[in-house]
């Protein structure tokens, strides 16, 4: 397909699509911290559950482990279907998961829900990327490689972040972790609102043309990857 005939997929989020370039910035950052955010905690958060200095990096493996091995059974699921299930189920796993942090004790009941933090942003992360690459179909501007590079920025700060929060916090370990609720809140709900709006506006639209039966999550959300693989 030539490039002047393929589909404007971003234009279904209309004057959102800046909002949701940003909801999909903050998740990642969220990612990226809750990555490295343990690993300076310090002595509080080993004794509150016995961890031992060693086990430490497990903390960190255990979530960078689901989030590398869900992410692209994630992302080719939201193909199949619609990216709000899977938006939905990645912020409440988050979220749950880092309230539950704060308060289990033991060793291996903190590292599993480590475990379903990594799933929870595995889902974050594979919504985020559908979501972005829905929106940014126009390969002849440089779009695509600034996208790269801001997507790249955010994940070090996010990640750098982490390890600055962990290091502050100290005793008070638990509230960089109950920091994540507000946190997702505000990246989740803009996401869940346009997502929202705009299956309805192409649910309406398909009544009323008839043309559009399937009605996504998102105008060409499920197609963006289709058009440009048709565009070589």
């Amino acid at each position: 397909m030539p490039r002047a005939e393929r589909p404007a997929v971003g234009d279904g989020f209309g004057s959102g699509g800046r909002v949701l370039y940003a909801a999909c910035a903050l998740s990642q950052f969220l990612v990226a911290a809750g990555a490295s955010v343990v690993t300076t905690m310090g002595p509080a958060l080993r004794e509150a559950n016995g961890l031992r200095a060693s086990w430490v990096p497990w903390a960190v493996l255990v979530y960078v482990l689901a989030l590398g091995l869900l992410v692209l059974p994630l992302r080719l699921l939201i193909r199949s279907t619609r990216p709000l299930p899977v938006l939905i189920l990645g912020l409440w796993l988050f979220v749950q998961s880092s309230v539950a942090l704060t308060l289990v004790s033991g060793a291996p009941a903190f590292l599993a829900f480590r475990a379903v933090q990594g799933a929870g942003a595995a889902a974050l992360t594979a919504t985020a990327l559908a979501l972005v690459l829905a929106l940014d179909l126009d390969l002849d501007v440089q779009r695509p490689d600034r996208l790269l590079l801001v997507w790249s920025a955010v994940v070090v700060a996010g990640f750098g972040t982490g390890l600055a929060a962990g290091a502050v916090v100290g005793a008070d370990w638990r509230w960089a972790l109950w920091a994540n609720v507000p946190l997702t809140a505000t990246a989740g709900i803009p996401l869940v609102r346009l997502l929202r709006s705009t299956r309805r506006r192409d649910k309406a639209v398909g009544a009323g043309a008839g043309s559009f039966g399937g009605g996504g999550d998102g105008v060409g959300v499920g197609q963006g990857e289709e058009a440009q693989d048709a565009a070589a």
